[in-house]
């Protein structure tokens, strides 16, 4: 079932919630429609348990990033290089199906879109933590503004992933995570 999923989550990345039909889902699959329907009841839960899996595989990825980590400002680099490792070359072209689902789904699918949200919050929410930990640790400057900071990383990393799916590559976007932290100080 997870190489299923991990077919399905391609599919969904590149095309979109609404542009991915059944039959693209079974082709990439490789489940017949019997077994499709047995496993999930409708396009929407192979969505849905392709987001569970996705965000797991990108917290699992990022706790990687994040274990030779100690200060808060290295933290914050460890994050903003897992999410820029991700957005050039294939991986970038491919896209995020957070940010992707939610331009594509937000406004029709509210329960989805209070799930995508979240998601998004819990990086700003990190991102919070490592400033507060950077000012405590005196690895950041005790001048920053940790709310709007946070919400500026927040839209660097989702804005590295807009770039990646328009082509970006790999020193283009070791530039912006560059420019990033220049700009924590």
């Amino acid at each position: 079932m997870d190489k299923a999923l991990d077919a399905a989550l391609i599919v969904f990345r590149e095309r979109g919630y609404n542009a991915t039909s059944i039959s693209d889902l079974r082709a990439a699959m490789g489940l017949t429609a019997g077994s499709l329907y047995k496993a999930f009841k409708d396009k929407r839960a192979i969505f849905i348990a392709a987001l569970d899996r996705y965000i797991q595989a990108r917290e699992a990825e990022l706790a990687r990033h994040l274990e030779p980590a100690r200060t808060g400002r290295e933290k914050v680099l460890a994050t903003l290089r897992c999410y820029g490792d991700v957005s050039h070359d294939v991986e970038g072209r491919r896209g995020c199906l957070v940010l992707g689902g939610l331009t594509d789904i937000d406004t029709f699918d509210t329960k989805l879109a209070h799930r995508f949200r979240q998601a998004l919050s819990r990086i700003e929410q990190l991102f919070v933590g490592f400033i507060e930990l950077g000012i405590q640790d005196g690895s950041l400057p005790n001048h920053l503004d940790i709310e709007t900071s946070a919400r500026y990383l927040l839209c660097t990393v989702e804005g590295m992933r807009v770039l990646g799916k328009r082509g970006a590559n790999a020193a283009e976007i070791e530039g912006i995570v560059l420019q990033a932290m220049r700009s924590l100080g």
